[in-house]
């Protein structure tokens, strides 16, 4: 925009006033969080029910006791290689979430929406290298790295080598609902997972118990459900651009925005002429998700390195991990709902020129994320047995491993609550360098360093519920560190 144009001052004015646009225009802050953040804790409570169901179905088939335990256990080596296959697609909405919720909270709308859609084109090349790298490393990390009986390695390796194509799929919902998070539309992407699934779900519970395709039916329903979100979402976002284009009168989606009231914000749309891969926007995107895609795969190798040692321990313990992770996935659901939205709200607060109304959005949403999650930990710290016995009913080795293990929520989860927000926040205001070195360092010393230390040299002493423990004491450490990067505004003066 040049000096002499007159619509400079109104936007100036505009964002040295803080005020958002759209479906957040002349809410309060709470109220903001709240519209942001509802509809992806519905998401991660689709994606939650998802999820469990594969474990509810995987440890009720028609199968003996000794089976099942050996497919629950399974199970948690796939969670283990699906997490891999997405650190590229997270990666990847990292970056456009960052990228679009700056523009939109400046107004640049043509802007946001190019980079939107170029997000789509990053996110369907990351989803094609997930692939790949998922099918390729199944048999080595499923024999070679878990050490569990060859029975629980087949279940895995039955699954991984079909639901791995689902990551094609995947890589695009993922991306352009990053980006439309990143605009303040929430409730869409809820709708595109809820077709995931909610599809995944039922397709799912058919293979399984009406043809009894068992462990291969929940990966049909995997890839299944992905698939026809991914058609979903590009239809529909199709539409809404040539319903757009037909009021735009031959103007720019930027002088469009000029000429409707001031908190108008124009939809994200797919256009066709945005799709040529941008070399130059795809290295943007990428320069801002690559911390995190690097953090991530760190992580997962620690976590890697964990569950080595855990499952090194028995099939009834490496069973008790997956559910206790899956247990605490509920407790997570508030948590990561409401770091979203500070994310969000922090990149669009200092695109919009108010880095004090960001400072303020990360001290209440971290606030409000300890107090669900610390509510959630304490419900699950007075009842362990009910919530792990409804995905090990009639296995007691599993419940007896997990009960204990449970408990310890009561201590992890307000400390895991601070950390995630302020983690997902400093991200969302592109401070993805310093979050990675952290991540790396602090769960490198104590689930590396620690465990390796205490697995060789006192492994008679080491039980799940320690290991567990341990993840705690990290938790609590990180939740510090976070708290004084928060406090130091660095992050408000990065330029993204």
């Amino acid at each position: 925009m040049s000096t002499g144009d007159g619509r400079d001052g109104t936007i100036r004015s505009r964002m040295a006033r803080g005020r958002l646009g759209g479906k957040l225009a002349g809410l309060t802050l709470p109220q903001q969080i709240m519209t942001i953040a509802l509809w992806p804790f519905l998401e991660q409570v689709l994606s939650f029910i998802a999820s469990s169901t594969a474990l509810y179905l995987s440890s009720h088939m028609d199968n003996p006791p000794e089976v099942k335990q050996q497919i629950v256990a399974g199970m948690g080596a796939i969670g283990h290689v699906l997490f891999l296959g997405f650190v590229m697609q997270g990666a990847v909405g990292m970056g456009a979430t960052a990228i679009v919720s700056r523009m939109t909270g400046a107004r640049q709308f043509s802007e946001a929406n190019y980079s939107a859609c170029q997000a789509g084109v990053l996110g369907l090349m990351a989803g094609i290298c997930s692939f790949l790298v998922m099918f390729c490393s199944t048999d080595f990390l499923v024999t070679s790295v878990f050490t569990m009986s060859p029975e629980a390695q087949g279940f895995a390796k039955r699954f991984m080598y079909i639901a791995s194509f689902s990551a094609i799929f995947s890589g695009i919902v993922f991306a352009v609902n990053a980006a439309l998070r990143g605009a303040g539309d929430t409730r869409f992407p809820f709708i595109m997972m809820l077709i995931a699934d909610g599809l995944n779900i039922v397709i799912s519970l058919i293979l399984v118990n009406i043809f009894h395709l068992s462990i291969e039916g929940l990966a049909i329903g995997t890839i299944s459900g992905f698939a026809i979100s991914a058609v979903a979402l590009c239809w529909i976002l199709h539409r809404r651009h040539i319903q757009l284009k037909s009021s735009m009168n031959g103007l720019t989606l930027n002088e469009y925005a000029d000429s409707q009231p001031n908190s108008y914000v124009p939809p994200l749309y797919l256009d066709r002429r945005s799709l040529k891969p941008d070399w130059g926007m795809i290295r943007r995107i990428i320069a801002i998700g690559m911390p995190q895609a690097i953090e991530v795969f760190g992580i997962w190798l620690i976590h890697l390195y964990c569950l080595s040692v855990i499952s090194g321990l028995g099939d009834a313990v490496l069973a008790a991990h997956t559910i206790a992770v899956r247990i605490e996935s509920m407790s997570f659901l508030p948590g990561f709902a409401i770091g979203m939205a500070a994310s969000a709200l922090v990149g669009q607060y200092l695109g919009a020129g108010s880095p004090k109304m960001a400072m303020i959005t990360i001290r209440k949403c971290t606030k409000y994320s300890m107090i669900f999650m610390g509510t959630m930990g304490a419900i699950m710290c007075m009842f362990p047995q009910f919530f792990v016995g409804m995905f090990a009913k009639d296995l007691p080795n599993i419940i007896a491993e997990g009960t204990p293990v449970v408990r310890t929520f009561l201590i992890l989860e307000p400390f895991f609550a601070a950390a995630i927000v302020m983690k997902m926040s400093l991200r969302g205001a592109g401070d993805t360098r310093r979050v990675m070195y952290v991540s790396y360092g602090v769960m490198g010393f104590f689930r590396i360093v620690i465990l390796f230390l205490w697995h060789h040299y006192l492994p008679g002493t080491l039980n799940l519920t320690y290991i567990w423990l341990l993840f705690t004491v990290d938790q609590i450490v990180q939740a510090i560190i976070f708290k004084k990067f928060v406090d130091d505004r660095r992050w408000t003066k990065l330029r993204i």
